[in-house]
Order: structure tokens, then sequence, then C-alpha cells
């Protein structure tokens, strides 16, 4: 494909936070996760394609919001 778009904005390390009331990485609502996806391809357009994503998911569940917080944290940590 040689007139194909070309991302420009290569070489770079992207991290990524995302906050979200429910769980959408695993389980049953993973096929609700739009956010990801999109961010995934409009930044993969630009040419970064070096991205790393952070999670807190659960927030708004009933008695999860500790639990959330603490499994972001770990993510982070890795």
């Amino acid at each position: 494909m040689d007139n194909a778009p070309v991302g420009l904005v290569t070489g770079k390390k992207v991290y990524r936070a995302m906050a979200s009331g429910g769980v959408y990485s695993e389980g049953p609502a993973a096929g609700y996760d739009f956010v990801a996806p999109y961010l995934k391809a409009v930044l993969g357009f630009l040419g970064m394609t070096d991205v790393t994503v952070y999670r807190v998911e659960g927030t708004a569940m009933s008695g999860q919001q500790e639990i959330a917080l603490q499994k972001g944290l770990d993510s982070i940590a890795v």
C-alpha cells in the first residue's frame, strides 16, 4: 500500500490511564469496552504504537472501591 497514510509521531511511549465504574477489561462486559480499542486505533494511526494502559475499574460497584483502587495501584507497580 504505497498510498496508505503513515503516522508521523513515532518513537514515543504513551501511558494511558483509564477509570471506569464497571469492569470492562475482562469478563462478561469486555465486549462493551469501546474506549481502549478506539484510543489504540487513533494513537496507532498517529504512529504511536508503544502504549501502556493502566486501569482502575469497578469504582461504582458496591463495596469494591478499595479493591478497585488497589488493583489499579498494583498495575502501576508492575
